[in-house]
């Protein structure tokens, strides 16, 4: 019974700890953003001025589909008409193919990252949390 309290007790302080972490990224004084890599830059270049910097720290592959879709939403945004719409879902379908992390590319998914990388990292599941609380005792 002690030790199923302990473990319950040891996810929810986990929790709570994982809770209060800050979530802002500093961007080091190196950084450099191209704007739109392979687009003109009109009046959208700062929506992939925070793409890129959502590419240079990288993370899960549901957070590159979290920030493709801000691009997208972004650059429609910034005008009307079929045009713009045209160039932000060309400009998604663009990112979709051609940001996978796991090519050389300068503007890869976590390109500010050491390279070459198997895959972004998956978060960790409760299961396997329990599980190494377990083997803790």
């Amino acid at each position: 019974m002690k030790s199923i309290v302990a473990i319950v007790l040891g996810v929810v302080l986990t929790g709570l700890a994982f809770g209060q972490t800050a979530n802002e990224r500093v961007m080091p004084a190196n950084f450099r953003s191209d704007n739109c890599t392979w687009f003109p830059d009109g009046n959208y270049a700062d929506c992939c001025v925070e793409h890129d910097k959502d590419y240079y720290f990288g993370g899960s592959l549901k957070k590159r589909k979290a920030s493709d879709k801000r691009l997208r939403k972004c650059v429609r945004s910034k005008g009307k008409g079929w045009k713009r719409n045209f160039l932000a879902n060309g400009m998604y379908i663009v990112v979709r193919l051609g940001g996978v992390s796991f090519l050389p590319t300068p503007f890869r998914w976590g390109f500010g990252n050491k390279w070459p990388r198997k895959s972004p990292e998956k978060p960790k599941s409760n299961c396997e949390v329990r599980c190494e609380l377990i083997e803790i005792e």
